[in-house]
């Protein structure tokens, strides 16, 4: 008996999982209908969906699913023969039936009966649109939208990858034994070690592959809520697709479901116009809304992006000091970067009114919450008139990470290598020379880059173990935030397990997880947002050089001399702000839209040029980094550079200039702005951010 009834339970949860893909399938082509009605796979698919569940529950006994599954395939039927028309009013009442039959399986599976019959008016509302096409009157949507239901308990995996798991856990089976019959230090035993490691990376990397799931699992639900909304706020928007097969932990997607959820409900509710809007603004009255994903690294990039009216920094900085988020002297500092986070302080909207769909003030700061939780990162680009860009950075899965374990104060620490750029090794001489003292910070020059250098032994608060010869700088960066982190040693890289952290230790604020190491000792990993914000880090806000210039007394400055207007002057650049020193062959100079451009490192650099690429056949050019904190690049031709120096600003003289060794020299002010329009192809805005030089 125990054994019937452990098939019957089977049988069910099998036919469960089946006729959620199905309805899931179903969800993704009805909303397809709408846009192409006269479709007859799509009529097919849907068809099938129904008529699977029907044909199968009979069987099981569940009446209440079969009779609504028959109305539903009744209708159907006559929508597949060309009986019906696949109207909008149609669309909604299959999409209410769909809510129907999803409903009595959500109960089977959480109580194991069907609960009463409550369908008896969905049942005639799809009996009159199957005999005159209208919905019957008086019917309206009898459930709100839910875009996802519980967490999924089931995973489908190929049988390839099962089977090639089955095989690896023979082979580890065979190695456990040879070891067990063989001493530790017998011949061959390093042999045996080195097998049992490779046969463990790569079941690590079967089991990986096996929770891999397509985002499309995911975006798919997207495409009813963007209808739904679409209606509800009178706006006219479609959604669009890439990447669908992307995979991505199971975990992970499950994690991005509800902040993915809340961006898709902002982007139709906030950035998509009214149709007569955007006609007035010469666009396409209906809006489209992308969501795109793509591996980079090793992590997945997630990007929504719409076509609509952007974010307004003024309107933004207003709504935040309405609300009592920031301060006026806040404002006064304050660039485009900066007034775009605003929108992730908690409790912050820019929606008039509450509605169902908005104005609450929870949204933005609970999606980068939740993003940041699995251990991803969100970033924002937005232009005014054009849209808006929102970017989900996760990684591919949170169970096992490479690391570089490192030491300070006599404890081992994990960084994750994702966030790791590069590693110096800093002698005491190097030390003497490279550390400046700046505002009561320390500053370690790397490359003529000045890197805020942060000491993780204060940062812990563990005594002091600093070896005489020197220490090590991994190069982190986290959320816009560029650093050093000095420490004692570096041991070996190693792939971690993550443990997630007690209450306890999540309240310290410094650490996303902890494991235990190769050597059997318990470590911690640290979180390198978490520990830039305790020391103190942050990202460059939108400024001038020349106000670089003035907030830095006698700072360092590369001086040059460029032609200008006909004559040569003097010029300085703030150090900190000069990546490179490069002489290119003026040959490789390109100009589009009469705008002199060239390409470096697989990006597009603007140029700011006064006469330079005229003379000669090479030119010198400074690789400069905007000081807005984005990380983005321009050129400036030079005829030729003179020193490095420190500078003062001039006492009472006018802004922008400084005093280099008893000479005036000008602070130069970026004018190569954007690479020009006609590239920026504004799909989504990802072109935007990558053409900007």
């Amino acid at each position: 008996m125990d054994e019937l009834l452990s098939a019957g339970e089977e049988l069910i949860g099998e036919f469960l999982a089946e006729s959620r893909e199905g309805l899931d399938r179903m969800e993704l082509c009805l909303t397809e209908l709408e846009v192409r009605p006269g479709d007859g796979e799509l009529v097919g698919e849907i068809f099938r969906a129904v008529h699977n569940i029907k044909g199968t529950v009979g069987f099981l006994g569940f009446g209440r699913l079969e009779r609504l599954a028959h109305a539903g395939e009744t209708l159907l039927g006559s929508l597949r023969d060309g009986r019906v028309r696949a109207d909008e009013e149609l669309i909604s009442g299959l999409l209410r039936l769909l809510d129907g039959l999803r409903e009595i399986l959500g109960l089977i599976e959480a109580t194991g009966a069907e609960g009463a019959d409550g369908d008896l008016v969905l049942i005639a509302e799809l009996t009159a649109l199957n005999e005159s096409g209208a919905a019957a009157e008086g019917v309206g949507a009898r459930r709100g939208v839910e875009v996802f239901g519980a967490a999924e308990k089931t995973l489908r995996v190929d049988v390839e990858v099962l089977d090639r798991m089955m095989n690896l856990v023979g082979e580890l089976v065979l190695t456990r034994n040879q070891i067990v019959q063989r001493p530790c230090e017998g011949e061959g035993f390093g042999v045996l070690a080195r097998r049992l490691d490779s046969v463990t990376a790569e079941l690590r990397e079967s089991v990986m592959r096996a929770r891999m799931q397509p985002v499309g699992h995911v975006f798919g639900k997207f495409s009813r809520l963007v209808r739904e909304l679409g209606r509800t706020c009178g706006k006219k928007v479609r959604i669009e697709f890439a990447g669908l097969e992307t995979g991505l932990d199971k975990s992970l997607l499950e994690a991005i479901k509800d902040p993915l959820t809340h961006a898709v409900r902002n982007a139709v509710d906030h950035g998509i116009e009214g149709p007569a809007e955007r006609v007035a603004a010469g666009k396409a009255a209906e809006g489209v809304i992308r969501l795109e994903a793509y591996q980079e690294g090793g992590a997945v990039v997630i990007e929504l992006s719409d076509d609509g009216a952007g974010m307004c920094r003024r309107r933004l900085i207003g709504k935040a000091l309405e609300r009592g988020l920031i301060s006026e002297e806040q404002v006064a500092g304050m660039g485009d970067e900066d007034a775009l986070q605003l929108i992730f302080l908690p409790g912050f909207s820019t929606a008039a009114e509450v509605t169902t769909v908005s104005g609450r003030g929870v949204g933005m700061d609970v999606v980068r919450a939740n993003v940041e939780k699995a251990g991803g990162t969100v970033e924002v680009e937005s232009r005014e008139g054009w849209g808006t860009v929102l970017r989900m950075r996760v990684p591919l899965t949170l169970a096992i990470v490479p690391a570089l374990v490192v030491r300070s104060g006599g404890q081992s620490l994990c960084l994750p290598q994702s966030a790791v750029m590069e590693l110096v090794y800093v002698s005491s001489m190097q030390a003497a020379r490279g550390i400046e003292r700046m505002g009561g910070a320390q500053l370690y020059r790397l490359r003529d880059e000045l890197l805020p250098l942060v000491w993780l032994d204060e940062v812990m608060r563990v005594p002091q173990q600093r070896q005489a010869h020197g220490f090590y700088v991994a190069v982190l960066e986290t959320d816009g935030r560029r650093y050093g982190l000095a420490v004692d040693e570096l041991t070996t890289p190693e792939e971690i397990v993550v443990k997630p952290l007690s209450a306890v230790l999540r309240d310290v604020g410094l650490f996303s997880g902890a494991t235990v190491l190769g050597n059997g000792m318990l470590a911690m990993i640290l979180d390198v947002g978490a520990v830039a914000v305790r020391a103190g880090v942050k990202g460059m806000g939108k400024v001038t050089l020349a106000a670089v210039a003035e907030a830095m007394p006698m700072a360092e400055f590369l001086v040059f001399e460029q032609v200008v207007q006909g004559r040569m002057e003097r010029g300085a650049m703030p150090l900190g702000l000069v990546e490179r020193i490069e002489r290119i062959r003026v040959a490789e100079v390109e100009y589009i839209g009469g705008r002199a451009v060239m390409q470096y490192r697989g990006d597009l650099m603007g140029l700011e040029d006064e006469g330079g690429l005229r003379d000669g056949e090479m030119a010198t050019v400074l690789v400069c980094r905007r000081p807005d904190g984005s990380g983005r690049r321009y050129g400036l031709v030079v005829a030729r550079v003179l020193d490095v120096t420190r500078g003062e600003p001039v006492p009472g003289g006018e802004p922008g200039l400084v005093l280099v060794k008893g000479r005036l020299a000008s602070v130069h002010e970026d004018k190569a702005g954007l690479v020009p329009d006609g590239l920026l192809e504004m799909r989504g805005l990802r072109e935007f951010g990558r053409n900007v030089a």
